[in-house]
């Protein structure tokens, strides 16, 4: 179909593309790439200026607004999974079709292992568009791993970073029972919160050499030093400094099911 352009939209455009450039690149795309379509004469109505004028729509309606209200959310939701009370939030067509037209506006950023008994969405009893995980055996900060999570926090806006640990991690126990000898990288990435895991069971008066010991405090240890690290990167250094952002970390029990934020 052709749209034949004259000189009563010519005023229109031009209030439109002031107004264009100054939403965000999501709102844009939702209008259909409206500047960039060279050639295209568009009729503006008065619904795609006020779609131009408009925030960001998020689809999760109870969506946190500040980082600690973050974090709480992740902790009512998990004390819900743990007590066998989970709501199943946004599960259903309206929340499907939502974030299939609007996109998606994570109010946390999860990076936790691989484990299929540790899925970030069901323990922490959210929805489609709630979380955004990262997920690798032994929850560990790698490259890509890092940079997905730049992608969730500086481009989506998550307000919190959780680094989630687990009990009985797979990766972990490999990691201290290869301490120090040369090992795949997946394990070898985690030897620093072993040899610190062994350092403060010596200091309790255990025995390092005890991998039984050991294991439970490299668990936490590593969930705590790779939270450390992401701390000291960009862009969450400045996120954080600016109040934008909460790093923090946890483990999970297979136990109880339950997250332990953890303190360093």
């Amino acid at each position: 179909m052709k749209h034949e352009c004259n000189a009563n939209h010519g005023s229109i455009q031009l209030a439109a593309s002031a107004r264009i450039q100054a939403i965000d690149r999501r709102a844009f795309l939702r209008l259909g790439g409206l500047a960039g379509i060279a050639g295209l004469c568009w009729t503006l109505t008065p619904a795609h200026l006020a779609l131009a004028a408009t925030t960001p729509v998020y689809c999760n309606p109870n969506r946190p607004t500040t980082p600690a209200d973050a974090l709480a959310a992740l902790a009512a939701g998990n004390d819900l999974w743990a007590t066998g009370q989970q709501q199943h939030p946004g599960e259903d067509s309206t929340r499907r079709s939502c974030v299939d037209q609007y996109g998606q506006t994570p109010f946390a950023a999860i990076l936790s292992c691989s484990d299929s008994r540790v899925p970030p969405e069901l323990i922490f009893d959210q929805g489609l568009g709630d979380l955004f995980v990262v997920r690798v055996a032994g929850n560990s900060d790698t490259l890509v791993g890092v940079q997905s999570l730049a992608y969730g926090v500086n481009h989506l806006g998550a307000l919190a970073l959780l680094v989630l640990g687990h009990q009985k991690c797979g990766a972990v126990k490999a990691a201290v029972e290869s301490y120090p000898r040369p090992a795949p990288v997946f394990v070898s990435i985690i030897y620093p919160a072993v040899r610190k895991a062994r350092i403060i069971v010596r200091q309790s008066g255990g025995n390092p050499n005890d991998p039984n010991q050991v294991l439970p405090v490299a668990i936490n240890q590593h969930a705590l030093l790779t939270a450390a690290r992401l701390s000291s990167k960009q862009p969450f250094r400045n996120l954080v400094k600016q109040g934008a952002l909460a790093i923090a970390a946890g483990v999970y029990s297979l136990d109880t099911q339950a997250v332990t934020m953890l303190t360093p």
